[in-house]
């Protein structure tokens, strides 16, 4: 299953709504409260004729946008205290709407009334690739060609046991169901990377963190991306929450590095302590640091490892 919509601008588009119209409604009907005649008589027009047709409209706006997860051929989408199974091939038509200052959104409409109606609006953020991501999954899903990326949850037992030559990134801080999403997304971003027979293998480790491994590999440079979009994913609000991911490989010469001496030795992914950057990582090689950023893709050593407290890289 996949979720297409944004949960943290599905959640808060309609509160924006509720404060919006609140904020004018006092505005308007304080001048009565305070029983000044003169504006009084002034805002009448817009309390009687501009603001109940104006908040109906808000609220109307406001309830049409829903949460639309994809459930291989059947979209499962949730309103308040309702929940609808709607088969794909009961859309007719799906339209793309940039919204410039604003949030954009995906509408789909339905071949016949469903119980939210004939049309459902996808809020899916500001960027132009999400949106035209989201469009192209439903898309698919319409013409057959669901091809979701393969999570397989594993027990610790039966996962593969430890290979220090494999690729691995250990995370802290995720529900199951939140990582899931996470690792759905950095797929559905990077496809064409990744390659058709890319697959996670995710698995509890120690002191309730998760592992997770690659059957098929990941390319080096994804590798990277991975860590440091596990620590940033997008559409979660990280205020308040602990959240790690690391990373441990042998590496290899495809990882483009500054000096072939490195090639076979033991490698620590990881975000640096007080990170204000966003877009790159750091990587520790025995007593080495380097900082690799995602604009240069140039790894650089550097003096200062910015271990986060409580990190462990003895791996390295």
């Amino acid at each position: 299953m996949r979720r297409l919509d944004s949960p943290f601008l599905t959640k808060m588009h309609p509160w924006m709504i509720y404060i919006f119209l609140v904020f004018f409604w006092f505005i308007v009907v304080k001048d009565f409260m305070y029983g000044n005649p003169t504006l009084s008589e002034r805002v009448k027009p817009i309390l009687f004729y501009v603001l109940p047709p104006v908040s109906i409209i808000g609220l109307w706006w406001a309830s049409r946008f829903k949460r639309v997860t994809l459930d291989r051929d059947t979209l499962i989408v949730s309103g308040f205290r309702r929940e609808a199974r709607i088969p794909v091939s009961q859309i007719e038509k799906i339209y793309k709407r940039r919204g410039g200052r604003g949030p954009d959104f995906v509408t789909i409409k339905f071949k016949s009334e469903t119980e939210f109606g004939r049309r459902v609006r996808i809020m899916v953020g500001s960027a132009g690739m999400d949106l035209d991501r989201v469009a192209k999954i439903l898309q698919d899903a319409m013409e057959g060609n669901v091809t979701a990326v393969k999570i397989n949850h594993v027990s610790r037992e039966s996962s593969q046991p430890p290979d220090k030559h494999r690729k691995e990134v250990i995370v802290h801080g995720w529900t199951n169901e939140e990582l899931s999403k996470i690792l759905t997304d950095f797929a559905d971003a990077y496809g064409d990377d990744l390659g058709k027979q890319f697959d996670y293998e995710v698995c509890p480790h120690d002191k309730g963190a998760t592992r997770i491994t690659f059957p098929h590999d990941i390319p080096p440079k994804n590798f990277s991306f991975l860590v440091n979009y596990l620590n940033y994913p997008k559409d979660y609000d990280l205020a308040g929450r602990s959240i790690s991911a690391t990373g441990n490989l042998t590496l290899t010469a495809d990882f483009h590095l500054p000096d072939k001496s490195l090639i076979g030795k033991r490698a620590v992914f990881y975000i640096p302590s007080d990170d204000k950057d966003y877009d790159l990582i750091y990587v520790r090689v025995g007593g080495e640091t380097f900082k690799n950023s995602f604009r240069s893709l140039h790894w650089k050593k550097v003096e200062d490892p910015r271990v986060p407290s409580g990190m462990d890289i003895s791996n390295a």
